[in-house]
């Protein structure tokens, strides 16, 4: 890759740099191999100095003097074009610190320092042409510290330059710089700002036409891959970010039931034990009376420990129904004697009145302890969330050909219509408030067991306030 003052075969001709100086260019070379950059450096310094011309190097201290034995390989006396002022070496980052300011080109300092080296070159030439060949590492040391705003704003500081002075100039870039596909932006941009690019070595040592060719369909298909792959990693990392959200949602969900249903435990728990050491304490204390409160503690923990099982049934339950194990065993079953039993056996208190309309019998296959179970579950919500009290009624219908209807109606506070769906997801309360407890299953279990008999449940309007759970069943459950 090099930069001479003719390159008729090599440089790719840019249309975004253009100079009011005809005699002077601007070539970019990008290599992978250093040893590729000194070789065409080499050769261009070399024979501008060879035709009488001057020369500047502004680059590294490894790179001049990796140029500068090239040279004296190829029999050039440097000492002489030293001493008389048509070799010019500088050091890259000393110079950089002259014409920048803050992380931004000082273009006043630019033009005034490195002007005067060119103009004091052009003069020490003693060629016909009396051309100033510049090889230049500034730009290159902004683009390995990702300043490509600064890289570019000295290219074109470079090409101003070029509008009063009489230069080829060749800038060296590592192509180890562009790592990032964002890079590119910044590299076409480079490329804009001269007027000829130099591919990497790899593809200049090509032998042909032909095999140049090969090489950029080559290119283009590796390109067009990368933007497929920088395509699917972005798809890939927008959705680990939701899946990350959705975890996050998962855990916090996860912390808050956890919270709820030690709470909703501990309830039982505590009237448990409070119960039994009230019971002991009464029959260490008095022997002989504590009997007549036995059987009254005794109901209480009871109740307790069957709420406590309730509970449990319903953890199990959802554990069941997420893995997917949750079996039925049904059997010819009275839906009217299962609702009787249910509503026996389901706690209020005196201002609750529940009432069971029935057609008198009606037979399906069911499970019975689990759909006693549903209907035990939509008592339960209708009682707790009537707290005024009133008619809680379970109505059974047989519809013919549009199959069998449970419904459960209260009169209590009633689900508004855009969260009629919502209360069937696992955890959701209809009221979430301290005044009902809860760990809100209830209704997610429910609607599991009446979808694996066939069936399903909505939620209606009564004709009162309130609120009316309909479950229906195909006849041939």
């Amino acid at each position: 890759m090099q930069i001479a003052r003719e390159h008729p075969d090599n440089p790719v001709e840019q249309a975004g740099a253009r100079t009011t100086n005809a005699r002077s260019s601007h070539t970019a070379q990008f290599y992978q191999d250093e040893t590729a950059l000194i070789e065409e450096v080499s050769r261009f310094i070399g024979s501008t100095l060879g035709a009488g011309d001057a020369a500047i190097v502004m680059a590294t201290q490894a790179h001049r003097d990796a140029i500068a034995a090239r040279l004296h390989a190829s029999g050039l006396d440097l000492m002489q074009a030293f001493e008389a002022g048509r070799y010019v070496t500088l050091d890259a980052a000393d110079l950089l610190t002259q014409v920048m300011a803050h992380g931004n080109v000082d273009r006043t300092s630019f033009e005034r320092i490195v002007g005067d080296h060119v103009r004091r070159a052009s003069h020490a030439s003693s060629g016909k042409e009396q051309m100033v060949a510049i090889f230049g590492e500034l730009v290159a040391l902004l683009a390995a510290d990702g300043n490509y705003e600064a890289a570019i704003d000295l290219e074109q500081c470079w090409n101003e330059l070029a509008r009063t002075h009489q230069f080829t100039l060749h800038c060296g870039y590592s192509m180890g710089v562009f790592k990032k596909a964002e890079d590119i932006e910044a590299l076409l941009r480079i490329c804009d700002a001269h007027t000829a690019v130099l591919p990497l070595e790899s593809y200049s040592a090509l032998a042909n036409e032909d095999e140049r060719l090969r090489m950029i369909v080559l290119l283009q298909q590796k390109a067009h891959a990368l933007e497929h792959e920088v395509v699917a990693r972005t798809l890939a990392d927008q959705a680990l970010r939701e899946r990350n959200e959705e975890l996050k949602a998962a855990i916090a969900a996860r912390d808050e039931f956890i919270a709820v249903v030690a709470h909703e435990l501990r309830t039982p728990v505590t009237g448990l034990r409070g119960h039994a050491q009230l019971l002991i304490r009464d029959l260490e204390a008095r022997p002989e009376s504590a009997a007549g409160n036995l059987a009254q503690s005794l109901g209480m923990v009871e109740r307790q420990a069957d709420q406590l099982s309730h509970l449990v049934e319903r953890l199990l339950d959802t554990s069941q129904i997420e893995s997917g194990t949750l079996r039925l065993n049904p059997a010819p079953t009275d839906l009217v004697t299962l609702a009787r039993s249910a509503i026996s056996r389901q706690p209020h208190s005196d201002k609750h009145q529940l009432v069971l309309d029935d057609p008198g019998t009606l037979e399906l296959p069911l499970d019975p302890a689990r759909f006693e179970q549903v209907i035990t579950n939509l008592l339960d919500n209708a009682i707790k969330f009537s707290p005024d009290g009133g008619t809680v009624t379970v109505t059974l219908r047989d519809n013919g050909q549009d199959g069998i209807e449970l419904s459960v109606t209260d009169h209590g506070l009633g689900i508004p219509m855009e969260q009629r769906e919502a209360v069937f997801t696992r955890f959701r309360q209809e009221h979430p408030c301290a005044q009902f407890s809860g760990i809100g299953l209830g209704l997610f279990v429910s609607r599991q067991i009446v979808e694996l008999h066939g069936g399903s449940v909505r939620i209606e309007d009564p004709e009162h306030p309130g609120t009316r759970v309909v479950v229906t069943l195909p006849r041939g459950t």
